[in-house]
């Protein structure tokens, strides 16, 4: 079973649109939550950096989806490989902001909008690393 390949396109494109919003509320909403919370233990110096590389890592991978959706003729070995890796990353990405969101569910009531956030981008990339991995084998091959 195969999807045709502007609709192949359609779906890595929508993947990075829902990518690039969990990236824009990580950014805007999370991260200024982080910098002000005062729970005792907190190191907001050693967790702002980590979200933005996870921000960071997944926009690139979103670049990479881009690529291959708007340069790429068909399912060939690289495009295929590139896309699986691509949304096996993604998925642990939103893995990591599951545990970063439970971790900071504790931390009051200051930070549950951050936590609740943290659980809708991680929504966010989980399903975009799947969509991504489903996609990469339901592309059309190469003619």
């Amino acid at each position: 079973m195969s999807m045709s390949f502007t609709s192949s396109k359609r779906m890595l494109l929508i993947c990075v649109t829902t990518i690039v919003i969990a990236d824009v509320l990580l950014a805007f909403i999370v991260i200024p939550a982080v910098k002000t919370d005062s729970y005792p233990g907190v190191k907001p110096e050693v967790v702002v950096p980590a979200f933005w590389v996870n921000a960071g890592a997944s926009f690139l991978l979103s670049v990479l989806c881009v690529n291959i959706a708007l340069f790429s003729k068909g399912r060939n070995k690289a495009t295929t490989t590139s896309l699986v890796i691509c949304g096996i990353v993604i998925l642990l990405l939103g893995l990591l902001l599951i545990d970063a969101g439970s971790a900071f569910r504790s931390h009051g009531s200051a930070m549950q909008g951050a936590s609740t956030t943290m659980f809708v981008c991680a929504a966010l990339l989980c399903l975009s690393g799947l969509l991504v991995g489903t996609t990469a084998f339901l592309r059309p091959r190469r003619e």
